[in-house]
């Protein structure tokens, strides 16, 4: 019973400092973007309650990449405050092992990430298609368009375009067919396997193109040409190219086989929906590497000590999972192994620390 009623008051003290710390860096994110964005909500003249709708649905963005830190920072302080009461102490004398100590934290981090998987896998995605609309609706694009679990798709002038990928840093597209038409009646299909841009010619050059014409005496079909009707860079054309983060869960792995299917292959796409899944698992990672440094003496800076090793650790989890991340994008390291080495090797270490420090206070 005594372990019992122990157990809810470190759970409740921490989780407190949880949320206090997750609306104190949510809070400065949202100033943060706030005052990032007010030039271009001063360019376009936008009002104000398209910026607060615009602000809310940022939201879970912002509370997504503070929540795995304000787990760090909830569970420090929580640690600092039994530390600075003599509390810890007192439940060592009563023959509470380190282990139970530990126990409410790691069961605060288990909650944390059940909320982390709610956020990544679902409503961070869902906010994020929204927030993109307002966006665009906001800078008044000239080329509209949008990107959704079947690619990308953008207007130009009379022209439909439906792309199953693009690569705005290349400037390749895959799988192209386009709809031309005319006083609203359709004239002509255009279909390639891919297409190129050429900055010097300011053209798309086309692979296996064929042209099929629309007449009333029939069909006409054109396999000669190599250039596609388009004129736009590629950087015009960023709103129908792929954003991960704006599918879930389910829609990011339905698009990644879509693609398979068709012999196309995304390894930054293919990065990120492991990466979603990873990063998610990170309260309780990086609980594992700080919660054997919060029991300090409160003499002789051992407290002060004990929480910049853990934010250090905490820190450097995060760094190094980004790092991870942007070589896996860029094909230095397999998708999957670049999304959980982190985890792996921090999980690792994170027990390593939990086992050495077992019987450490101070």
């Amino acid at each position: 019973m005594i372990t019992s009623i122990l157990d809810r008051y470190i759970f409740k003290k921490a989780f407190l400092f949880w949320i206090a710390s997750l609306v104190s860096l949510t809070l400065l994110f949202v100033i943060s973007r706030l005052f990032g964005d007010i030039s271009m909500f001063v360019e376009h003249d936008t009002g104000i309650h398209t910026i607060i709708r615009y602000m809310i649905f940022c939201f879970p963005q912002m509370v997504y990449w503070v929540l795995p830190f304000s787990v760090c920072l909830g569970i420090l302080a929580s640690q600092a405050s039994f530390s600075r009461h003599v509390e810890t102490i007192a439940m060592q004398a009563c023959s509470v092992s380190v282990y139970r100590i530990y126990l409410p934290f790691i069961a605060l981090s288990f909650f944390a990430t059940l909320i982390m998987i709610s956020i990544s896998f679902y409503i961070y995605p869902v906010s994020q298609r929204q927030a993109d609309r307002i966006e665009d609706f906001i800078k008044h694009r000239d080329v509209k368009g949008s990107f959704t679990v079947s690619g990308g798709r953008f207007k130009v002038g009379n022209r439909f375009y439906y792309i199953e990928h693009m690569d705005i840093k290349d400037g390749i597209m895959q799988n192209i067919t386009c709809y031309g038409l005319e006083s609203g009646k359709l004239i002509y299909v255009i279909e390639a396997k891919s297409a190129t841009w050429d900055g010097s010619s300011a053209e798309w050059i086309a692979e296996n193109m064929s042209i099929t014409h629309l007449k009333e005496g029939g069909i006409d079909l054109d396999s000669g040409s190599k250039v596609l009707p388009l004129s736009r860079p590629p950087q015009d054309l960023v709103m129908a190219s792929p954003r991960p983060n704006i599918l879930t869960l389910k829609e990011l792995r339905h698009y990644i086989r879509h693609l398979r299917r068709d012999g196309i292959r995304s390894v930054s796409i293919e990065t990120y929906y492991h990466s979603q899944i990873s990063f998610a698992m990170s309260p309780i990672i990086i609980t594992l590497l700080v919660v054997p440094f919060g029991m300090r003496f409160p003499r002789t800076g051992g407290i002060a000590r004990g929480v910049a090793t853990g934010l250090m650790l905490g820190l450097t989890y995060w760094g190094v999972h980004s790092a991870m991340i942007n070589f896996g994008a860029s094909g230095f390291f397999p998708p999957a192994i670049a999304a959980w080495m982190t985890n792996v090797s921090f999980l690792f270490l994170g027990g390593l620390f939990i086992y050495l420090r077992r019987g450490i206070y101070g």
